[in-house]
């Protein structure tokens, strides 16, 4: 991942002269705990990113559709007659009812479930059954609110922004260093998800650092040379650089995109995870475990094994710190210019998004 390195060193070698200037210092700790701060997240951060939400193989077929919640949105994306791939607010413009109310299915119409309006594929209201006579009735601007919608490497994202800029581009550096690690081709295998008492900043703090690595993860300390790793960070993520110790099925390339999307990239398979706020006080932490075409299912249950240990050895750590950052006593820590330049870059995009109107 050469190349992208490059590219991701211009941002980070900004990064580390801040951090060598002076002591640099976490988010305020009532950050992590308060709704009003949440709320802020919800609209300057969720709504104006692309934000992983499933497989491109549940939308395959025409009329096949998902439906997700990212950060409280309720959304749904749906595969067209015509084979395109249309996403909307999962929200009726008559009374606010959720249009589709499954985790995913097929439907031949879009209609909701309370008072039977009715939508075509691209969003636009088509039947309004038995409404009545309504003087100066606006149909043409009662249409679904629409959704930026993109694939990428069998991956399904949705942007709230309908002018976002397009998915390639916000990935970034991502793609060269996916591309330079991952295999030609992977099917996926199978997917993990769990709710844990933490929020989604706790758990990318943890993410964006290896400096826990020898305390909390021996088998990961075991296959990585620790001293080598390092956070090259870019506009808008970070890449991870862990050097192999001894033959694994884990050296490879590793990166983080604001604001909650991660992936693992290994010539043994790949995985992705992100971290879903549930409110101000959860986090659903979603994993994804894709293996080579050709590989068995012991291959599979063994990346698996290995990435579900490595997040309950996290897991139990972040809800330990959470419990503290939520007890009134840890106002703020100096972060270590040697192995947590990840958290700061994440750290300056929250402060930057959520700007001054917040206080600290």
């Amino acid at each position: 991942m050469n190349r992208a390195v490059n590219l991701a060193e211009v941002t980070a070698a900004l990064t580390d002269a801040r951090m060598k200037e002076s002591t640099v210092w976490t988010l305020p700790a009532r950050w992590y705990a308060d709704p009003v701060i949440y709320e802020a997240e919800r609209r300057r951060i969720f709504s104006r990113q692309w934000l992983w939400i499933g497989r491109e193989a549940e939308v395959a077929e025409p009329g096949q559709y998902v439906t997700a919640a990212p950060a409280g949105f309720p959304l749904f994306v749906r595969r067209a007659e015509d084979g395109t791939l249309h996403a909307f607010h999962n929200v009726c413009r008559h009374r606010a009812s959720k249009l589709l109310t499954e985790p995913s299915g097929r439907c031949s119409t879009i209609e909701c479930p309370y008072h039977g309006w009715r939508y075509r594929s691209d969003g636009a209201l088509d039947h309004v059954p038995l409404f009545g006579e309504a003087p100066d009735f606006p149909k043409s601007e009662l249409s679904l609110f629409r959704i930026s919608v993109e694939t990428w490497r069998g991956l399904l994202f949705v942007c709230l922004d309908p002018e976002a800029a397009p998915l390639i581009e916000w990935l970034g550096p991502i793609e060269e260093a996916f591309a330079q690690t991952a295999p030609a081709r992977v099917n996926f295998g199978r997917e993990a998800t769990y709710v844990v008492e933490c929020n989604w900043k706790t758990y990318i703090d943890n993410y964006q650092e290896g400096y826990h690595i020898p305390p909390l993860h021996p088998s990961l300390h075991r296959d990585l040379d620790w001293t080598r790793y390092r956070v090259i960070d870019f506009e808008g993520g970070s890449l991870h650089d862990g050097p192999q110790r001894n033959r694994s099925n884990h050296p490879g390339s590793y990166g983080w995109r604001f604001p909650n999307f991660c992936f693992n990239s290994y010539p043994d398979g790949v995985s992705f995870l992100r971290m879903e706020p549930v409110s101000h006080t959860q986090t659903r932490l979603v994993y994804q475990f894709w293996t080579p075409e050709g590989a068995g299912p012991a291959e599979l249950e063994a990346a698996a094994a290995y990435g579900i240990q490595l997040a309950r050895e996290d897991i139990g750590v972040v809800e330990v710190v959470q419990q503290n950052l939520n007890a009134g006593v840890y106002e703020r820590g100096p972060l270590s210019p040697r192995h947590e330049n990840g958290l700061y870059n994440f750290h300056e995009m929250v402060r930057e998004a959520i700007g001054p109107s917040v206080e600290a």
